[in-house]
């Protein structure tokens, strides 16, 4: 089963995110993420998370809209013990691009290494998907 159709993946039916070996978060807002939301979100990835020494969020933004204030904190705060090594988000309109950077920029304020996570937009998955396998070889000594 295509796992952007998996029920066992929708957050409140209508969000998706799931974990793609070997270290891929993948998410897909649709329309606002409320605080409910958004923490749900959060306690998933958090989950996938686990034991992993670096992992990667690939983002489909063509219908990803607003972040309550309340899933923006819980975001930035929850996240910045993951080891993000780079967010690609791919066909985000202008509206999903601000919306990314300014949680994403939240993120990186409580990071250590906040350089070993930027995100990049592409107008294509497979572009997006790219970019996180020349990142992915880039940081393997990570893996070591």
């Amino acid at each position: 089963m295509d796992p952007r159709q998996d029920p066992n993946n929708l957050v409140f039916g209508k969000h998706v995110t799931y974990f793609e070996e070997p270290d891929i978060i993948f998410m897909k807002l649709v329309g606002d993420c409320s605080d409910d939301e958004g923490f749900e979100l959060v306690r998933r990835q958090l989950a996938f998370s686990a034991g992993r020494k670096m992992l990667f969020f690939l983002m489909d933004g063509r219908e990803m809209a607003g972040i309550s204030p309340g899933a923006r904190k819980s975001v930035a705060e929850t996240l910045k013990t993951i080891p993000l090594y780079g967010m690609s988000i791919f066909e985000a309109p202008l509206k999903a691009r601000v919306v990314a950077k300014l949680v994403i920029t939240a993120i990186n304020l409580f990071r250590k290494e906040a350089s070993t996570n930027p995100v990049e937009f592409f107008p294509s998955e497979a572009e997006a998907r790219q970019w996180i396998a020349t990142r992915r070889e880039k940081f393997k000594h990570v893996l070591a």
